[in-house]
């Protein structure tokens, strides 16, 4: 069996956040591949927990992606203020694989942006870092890959618990656990008045923590008052983000200036969408469908707008209503280049964080390597880009851990599910309980 059929079957995706399954992107031929430990979403320290506690795996995952797809080199992009996590990295090095010490700006994980900082090289309009012969995999779906050799599937996580919950810090969690026993087990809500938000303060969403559980693909979880300013921004209802827009946008073009996208020679503009919802006029066709540019970052609504606008939504809803009619942006092959002033427009970590409202909780959390013992667990389906998993036990069939509960259907894109606890299935309806009763 393969390297790629191996790390299917342990169920691999991308662990950043995107969730793309690993094996049908390591088919591709690169010729550097970027293990990303740049973590520079605010408050998250997953990755360096994993960088310090998983080097090894790391380091054995990004030579196997190397070999897959035929890479002859390999970079280990990291902060340049995680001394302990290169410390950790450098044990580990061989002669084709090094380490790029990246500042501390947002957003320097950013696949595009990665692409940019290790090789010089920037992704198409509407393309991939493949295309340029790059492939970028997160530090953590890298070890899982190193796991996924050893027969080992992707059954935890190792997730950030902070903001005002009684005892914050980094812990490997079982893939289903209910955030609301993540909260519970942290301690608790220091106050009753908060709201929860799942990920990062730039690219994370508002959930209710009974409705959601731990995934592949989670990273962080912080409690955060119901007056914070980010809570509050992210609490805004479209309609008034409209009638904001229409109501005090100045068209001063900081969105722009600032756009990470704009800054790589991207023909992304904020302002434009901006003054297309501000005008309500027909827009033209490039405007909009330049929204499939838009990565999402918040760069332009929670620091650069100093009224606190929302181009990025607007593009959110654009891009949305076009691929609701089955309208995308192919690649473009137009050359960019990078706009003159794109280093002194970076956006500093910290300056970002006191801007946003969650500088007090940008805070060291203690590390606990030993993964939770837990009395339950929801597995969804889907935790993945492409088509659900399909059912493959019943209920009261006794799994252990790491027994797969899901499988995808030949020919399609996903990735298997495994149980991440040794127990019953209890229910099954778009995801699959299993408790440890009886097991």
């Amino acid at each position: 069996m393969n390297h790629a059929e191996l790390v299917k079957n342990a169920g691999v995706v991308g662990a950043g956040g995107a969730g793309f399954p690993t094996h049908a992107k390591i088919g591709a031929r690169v010729d550097v591949v970027l293990a990303n430990g740049a973590e520079c979403e605010p408050l998250l320290h997953s990755d360096q927990f994993v960088m310090l506690d998983r080097a090894e795996q790391i380091l054995d995952g990004l030579r196997t992606v190397m070999e897959t797809t035929g890479a002859k080199r390999g970079v280990v992009c990291i902060k340049e203020k995680n001394t302990r996590g290169a410390k950790e990295l450098e044990k580990h090095l061989t002669k084709n694989v090094s380490i790029l010490a990246l500042g501390d700006f947002y957003p320097a994980g950013d696949e595009h942006i990665l692409t940019f900082e290790a090789t010089g090289k920037i992704t198409p309009e509407g393309g991939l870092p493949i295309d340029v012969g790059v492939l970028v995999q997160n530090v953590t779906t890298l070890a899982n890959v190193a796991r996924a050799l050893k027969g080992e599937a992707v059954t935890s996580k190792v997730v950030t618990v902070g903001g005002e919950v009684a005892k914050p810090g980094v812990h490997v969690i079982p893939v289903g656990t209910p955030l609301s026993d993540v909260i519970a087990a942290c301690g608790g809500p220091i106050r009753d008045d908060g709201v929860a938000l799942l990920n990062g303060p730039m690219m994370g969403r508002l959930v209710e923590p009974s409705k959601e559980v731990v995934t592949k693909t989670t990273g962080g979880l912080f409690l955060l008052p119901r007056d914070n300013p980010l809570a509050q921004r992210l609490s805004r209802p479209l309609s008034a983000d409209i009638r904001l827009s229409r109501g005090a946008c100045e068209q001063c073009r900081y969105c722009t200036d600032f756009c990470p996208r704009y800054l790589q020679g991207h023909s992304l503009k904020p302002h434009m969408i901006m003054r297309v919802m501000n005008e309500q006029r027909e827009p033209e066709v490039e405007t909009v469908t330049d929204s499939f540019l838009c990565c999402e970052c918040g760069v332009c609504d929670l620091f650069a707008c100093p009224l606190s606008l929302s181009p990025r939504r607007f593009y959110r809803e654009f891009k949305a209503s076009l691929s609701a009619r089955k309208i995308w942006l192919r690649k473009r092959n137009k050359k960019c280049e990078a706009d003159l002033y794109r280093e002194h427009r970076r956006v500093p970590k910290g300056k970002l964080t006191r801007r946003i409202g969650v500088s007090g909780y940008d805070l060291a959390p203690e590390f606990h390597g030993k993964e939770w013992d837990v009395d339950a667990v929801e597995i969804p389906l889907s935790m993945h880009i492409g088509v659900a998993a399909e059912p493959v036990v019943r209920i009261g069939d006794k799994v252990g851990r790491g027994t797969v509960v899901g499988k995808i259907a030949s020919g399609k894109l996903g990735a298997d599910v495994h149980a991440s606890i040794a127990g019953v299935v209890t229910k099954i309806n778009g995801r699959i309980r299993i408790e440890r009763r009886g097991a």
